[in-house]
């Protein structure tokens, strides 16, 4: 377990996602005291670009995730697309790494190795994973099991999903601790996060 105190917010998202992003990450504020992962299911020369656009909406930097890098608070970071990004530790530090696309996983990069390898290193209290619009079941059972062992989970309401098919997994699965559009959403993390 690191020896960080502050917690990790991870986004899974697919179909529709770059607009979403756009209505839930710029509402984050600058002094959110936990970084922010996000894997959004992308080919290798989109999410870099992706991660440029962002970072001129949000008052957060937002970068593609580096191999090795310290994970630090008032960070997003987008997973490179081509690439599985786990969070691993070095030390007492928590990085990334970008791991080559797992066979055994369907959609990269994956939502469910990011939360689960989150998960194993960092207490469930101190974790908030949001599914977000798109198709398939990506993240949905690592997300249950977060629940389940004390994490924090919103998934995306159906009225603002542009694909309802990943937070609708997540929801009938018992894994969404609440259902929101994603108007809404950067208000919770913010809540969450203040009482964390």
């Amino acid at each position: 377990m690191s020896d960080s105190q502050f917690g990790l917010v991870l986004i899974g998202v697919s179909t529709g996602g770059p607009r979403t992003l756009e209505e839930v990450l710029p509402f984050l504020p600058a002094t959110l005291p936990w970084p922010v992962l996000v894997a959004q299911h992308m080919p290798p020369s989109f999410t870099a670009s992706l991660a440029s656009r962002l970072d001129g909406l949000c008052p957060l930097e937002v970068r593609e995730g580096v191999s090795m890098e310290e994970l630090r608070p008032g960070r997003i970071y987008i997973a490179r697309g081509g690439t599985d990004m786990v969070v691993a530790q070095r030390g007492s530090k928590l990085v990334i790494v970008n791991r080559p696309e797992s066979p055994a996983h369907t959609w990269h990069p994956s939502v469910e190795l990011m939360v689960q390898s989150a998960a194993g290193l960092v207490p469930a209290e101190k974790l908030i994973a949001v599914q977000l619009t798109g198709m398939g079941h990506d993240g949905a059972q690592a997300m249950t099991d977060l629940r389940k062992a004390g994490g924090r989970t919103i998934a995306e309401s159906d009225e603002t999903a542009v694909i309802f098919g990943m937070p609708a997994e997540l929801i009938k699965r018992g894994g969404a601790e609440c259902v929101l559009p994603s108007g809404k959403i950067a208000q919770q993390i913010r809540q969450w996060i203040g009482r964390a």
